[in-house]
């Protein structure tokens, strides 16, 4: 089969890359010219471009019946953040290359979203049915740019597929849990509460699993699936995962709910005063110490699919990765 990849550079697209060479596909990879890890792509037909680039994509989306689409502006922290610039680069160069897919007669678009989509980053759970409301530029671009995805068909356009993924981790991870990672390494990780919050989360790996199951199953065009690794994990059960794989005999200390906002609180306080953020307020709490789940079960069902790396093998190769890097 003949496939295109979009975004492939990345945590997500690695992984993704490698699974569809492992299958024998012939793959057109678009990458930035400032891209200079090209080494990395043997075998692999490079067309230079940015995702905005009709010239490009127009090369990119030739002869190609798959198109796996990674490429967006991701989140971010800052409070300054451009709202235009999420919706040009996810939503509006989303259509740009559905246009071209149908000039081009591609048969499928996967596209990969998140949750944001949903406007709820804990005490919360989610399937494909759960309302979106997003909240953030970053979630509200995504989840216009899937509503194109799923539309795509109607108007003669390729068959979309969304998959929606929690927290991501493994090699390439410059993220949540890279960030928590070190912070364990640096033994300046703690408890807000007793530990025991679940989260959904996935493993790179398995991102790639099922894109590829999607990309190939005859009953998954121009639906939503939420992808996890199958099941949920407590954030002390994670905590304990990273500690062994470093091989660390020390534990963070629990702190009690009503200590915990008190620094949420002070924090707040003080992002005021500084116009900074600072590393512990109220969000971030809330965020540690809720639960955030999303259901796995129509991937199973639909696109058979099954995890291939368990966490304690994706957060070793993540930790690999990290020591790899200037730290």
């Amino acid at each position: 089969m003949n496939v295109a990849v979009t975004g492939g550079t990345g945590c997500l697209g690695q992984p993704l890359l490698k699974k569809l060479r492992q299958n024998n596909y012939n793959i057109k990879l678009l990458v930035e010219p400032t891209d200079r890890r090209l080494f990395l792509f043997d075998g692999i037909e490079i067309i230079k471009g940015t995702i905005d680039d009709s010239n490009a994509l127009e090369y990119l989306l030739e002869n190609v019946e798959v198109v796996f689409h990674l490429a967006g502006k991701v989140h971010e922290f800052s409070k300054n953040v451009d709202e235009k610039e999420f919706f040009k680069i996810n939503t509006e160069d989303t259509k740009q290359l559905l246009e071209i897919a149908k000039i081009k007669k591609v048969r499928r678009v996967i596209f990969y979203s998140t949750v944001g989509v949903y406007g709820k980053d804990s005490d919360f759970h989610a399937d494909e049915d759960t309302v979106c409301n997003p909240i953030t530029p970053y979630g509200k671009s995504k989840y216009e740019a899937e509503k194109c995805i799923l539309e795509s068909s109607k108007n003669g356009g390729p068959e979309g597929i969304v998959l929606r993924f929690p927290v991501v981790y493994g090699p390439f991870d410059r993220g949540n849990v890279a960030s928590l990672i070190k912070a364990v390494y640096k033994k300046q990780f703690m408890y807000f509460g007793d530990g025991k919050n679940s989260r959904s989360m996935i493993s790179s790996v398995n991102t790639a699993e099922a894109a590829v199951l999607a990309a190939n199953s005859d009953s998954s065009a121009n639906q939503v699936f939420c992808v996890t690794d199958g099941i949920d994990y407590s954030m002390e059960y994670l905590i304990n995962t990273i500690c062994k794989i470093l091989n660390t005999s020390w534990k963070p200390i629990h702190l009690p709910m009503f200590i915990s906002k008190l620094i949420g609180c002070s924090g707040d306080v003080l992002e005021k005063i500084t116009k900074r953020t600072m590393p512990v307020n109220s969000d971030r709490i809330r965020k540690l110490s809720k639960p955030m789940t999303l259901s796995c079960c129509k991937a199973k069902k639909i696109l058979n699919y099954k995890a291939e790396e368990t966490i304690e093998e994706g957060i070793k190769n993540e930790i690999d990765w990290i020591w790899s890097q200037p730290f």
